[in-house]
């Protein structure tokens, strides 16, 4: 097995550091830049795709003096994936030649457009990507002893088998398998078990939650004692979506997120720190409009490049992400030096500017669960008003246990608080609890109506 790194270990003291965890920062850029070059010397010689594409831009590898000249390297766009798998099925470019066989094969859910097929050799899957995302599941806590239920539907998503495969293979732990259980069976199953950790979606777990106390069940007498999410914004992003997880389950919230086509991105350690994977991606903040690098810290969309995967290495790969930003030569209690992540704003396609002000998914949500009366489910649309500039509505579902005469306080509460959050005026409209789908995978929170 291929595991770059990774260490197993019977003395539950003993914590897993990757050597990059504690480099300095000068060192994880140096690193950086070498497993940069060495990457694009691979790609170079061996893709075709790139070789090409590279070649039309002008860009070479001998342009790469420093890790700045990543810049000279042009973007990789997830419709140039796809277009590339349409041509030459059913991989493309996402399989570089003479690598294989493959032994694990991802999808990702198309929600903006047909989706990617994502292969892994067993090199990269168990020696690259597993090693990004056990951190995640590491710094939270997971340990041999635990019993972890990965709550996620059955599907090629990635997020389901990098959990499942990072605890069982390189943690140790007991992974128990439930793809196709209804909500009900798997509360069952979680006490019969006795679960100790949960992973699944934000939105999910707070409606199994809400699911239990419909059937009498106290979710926080359960013993799941830790709870760790990713596939959409949760406690990183928004910190009121941990807060409430943390309420409804009484259980450590922790949170990770990554892109199927990359890797882990960034997780939270013991400390609430979320950490990047600086040695395995390198990561640009892009100004939106400019392209060009905003200041250290400040937000804009964010730009990954694959730095020791070699099956389907993506360099410089528009992620369709806006984030809050990284903070650069920064410390933290944990003892760990990498980067720290400020979180996901939302989907470049999700966030709309109106009058000056840039209103995001995570910036709704965190609103809207900060406040008790609001139920867990919300979406909201952009429109058109009748002066023609763009507005914003937003609905929202009450607590179940809210009367009806009550909801016109409570649209007054949630207009107030998002006016106070964007220092501009949404519609906000209250519907009837249970009108909105709910979803084990990704939310679709956003609608354009434009």
């Amino acid at each position: 097995m291929f595991m770059r790194g990774l260490r197993q270990t019977t003395d539950v003291d003993y914590k897993y550091w990757s050597p990059a965890e504690t480099m300095p920062p000068s060192e994880i850029k140096k690193l950086q830049y070498n497993r940069l070059l060495e990457q694009v010397n691979y790609l170079w010689a061996k893709s075709s795709f790139y070789h090409e594409k590279w070649q039309e831009s002008g860009f070479c590898p001998e342009k790469l003096k420093t890790l700045e000249d990543i810049r000279y390297i042009p973007r990789l766009t997830k419709e140039e994936i796809r277009e590339s798998q349409e041509k030459n099925p059913p991989y493309g470019m996402m399989c570089v030649p003479g690598r294989g066989p493959i032994i694990r094969i991802g999808m990702t859910s198309g929600t903006t457009g047909r989706p990617v097929l994502i292969p892994f050799t067993e090199e990269d899957y168990f020696g690259t990507y597993l090693e990004g995302h056990v951190r995640s599941a590491w710094a939270a806590g997971v340990r041999k002893e635990d019993i972890v239920h990965v709550a996620y539907g059955f599907t090629p998503f990635m997020g389901l088998a990098s959990s499942y495969d990072s605890c069982e293979h390189l943690i140790g732990a007991l992974v128990v398998p439930g793809g196709t259980w209804d909500s009900s069976l798997r509360l069952t199953m979680i006490e019969k078990l006795g679960i100790t950790v949960l992973m699944g979606t934000p939105t999910y777990l707070l409606h199994l939650a809400s699911v239990a106390e419909e059937h009498g069940i106290d979710p926080r007498k359960l013993g799941v004692r830790m709870i760790c999410t990713a596939g959409e914004p949760g406690a990183m992003s928004a910190p009121n979506t941990g807060l409430r997880l943390e309420k409804a389950w009484g259980s450590k919230i922790y949170d990770y997120c990554g892109t199927q086509e990359t890797n882990c991105i960034a997780w939270l350690c013991e400390e609430g720190t979320a950490h990047l994977n600086e040695d395995l991606l390198y990561f640009e903040v892009l100004d939106p409009e400019t392209n060009e690098p905003v200041e250290p810290g400040a937000p804009g969309k964010l730009v990954v490049t694959d730095l020791v995967q070699k099956t389907h290495p993506c360099i410089r790969f528009e992620t369709s992400d806006m984030v809050s930003g990284i903070e650069t030569d920064t410390a933290c209690p944990c003892g760990r030096t990498l980067s720290i992540f400020k979180g996901f704003k939302g989907r470049v396609g999700d966030i709309i500017k109106v009058r000056g002000v840039c209103v995001s998914v995570a910036g709704i949500e965190n609103v809207i669960r900060g406040i008790e009366d609001c139920s867990d489910n919300y979406e909201y649309h952009a429109f058109k008003g009748d002066n023609g500039m763009d507005r914003i509505k937003v609905r929202i579902e009450p607590q179940k246990n809210i009367e009806t005469e009550l909801w016109d306080n409570i649209r007054k509460k949630v207009a107030e608080a998002l006016h106070n959050a964007f220092m501009i005026n949404m519609d906000v409209e209250v519907i009837p609890p249970g009108t909105l789908p709910v979803y084990k995978l990704k939310a679709k929170r956003f609608r354009d109506l434009r």
